[in-house]
């Protein structure tokens, strides 16, 4: 894992916001599958599509980084083809990445599977799992789209959202909490398979590590629409 923050130095990529901007090329292809990411030619728009066969859609920049680094994924499909993928709904933004909250609430909530949202109910316990820049994780998500979310029971002091990356002070191993267990993330391959981002992973040290090795990509973990 030590060649993880190497790579993430090195690669990180300017994105810009959720519809295509004219530098980056989308691959062009006949038809989609699922799990891609999908535009219309000649048209700014991106859609995540579901194993459902349905159209997701991202409603700001800021959900569409919580799960993807950069746009090079996305593949070019037909007017006609993107017509017959029905609209589904809005992604949510992805567990264990931005805290989020909207602007006539000021209180703040960590996002779980599904968009379940646990409301952080002190800045103390903010700052605990977040670190002193916390703040910095906090989006809006304007009232019309909050509807999208589900608001669960609140974090109690010291308790882990489900979804977080997790690395002890002066260790490389990185680790995925489930909910359950605090799993290693085996090495660059597994990170990368996931989607997973560096910049969000915390710097924690109250856990035992535990479970099953995360060894590559897993439905549940990368599954988009949620």
């Amino acid at each position: 894992m030590t060649k993880l923050r190497k790579f993430f130095a090195s690669s990180v990529m300017i994105m810009t916001v959720v519809v295509m901007s004219g530098f980056v090329a989308p691959t062009t292809k006949a038809a989609a599958s699922a799990g891609d990411l999908i535009k219309k030619d000649g048209l700014s728009a991106v859609y995540y599509l579901g194993d459902d066969g349905k159209r997701y859609v991202f409603p700001n920049e800021a959900t569409y980084k919580s799960w993807y680094s950069d746009f090079s994924g996305v593949v070019t499909i037909s007017s006609d083809e993107l017509s017959s993928y029905p609209l589904g709904g809005n992604v949510v933004v992805r567990p264990g990445t931005f805290l989020v909250k909207i602007t006539t609430d000021p209180k703040v909530y960590a996002v779980e599977a599904n968009g379940t949202l646990r409301w952080v109910q002190t800045e103390a316990d903010a700052i605990a799992l977040y670190g002193t820049n916390w703040a910095k994780r906090v989006i809006d998500v304007a009232d019309s789209f909050f509807i999208n979310y589900t608001i669960g029971s609140p974090l109690a002091s010291n308790e882990v959202p489900f979804g977080v990356l997790v690395q002890k002070s002066g260790e490389s191993n990185i680790y995925y909490y489930d909910g359950s267990n605090y799993r290693l993330v085996e090495d660059e391959v597994a990170f990368l398979a996931n989607r997973f981002q560096f910049s969000n992973v915390l710097t924690y040290n109250n856990f035992t590590p535990s479970g099953s090795t995360l060894t590559g990509a897993e439905a549940n973990i990368i599954k988009t629409s949620q």
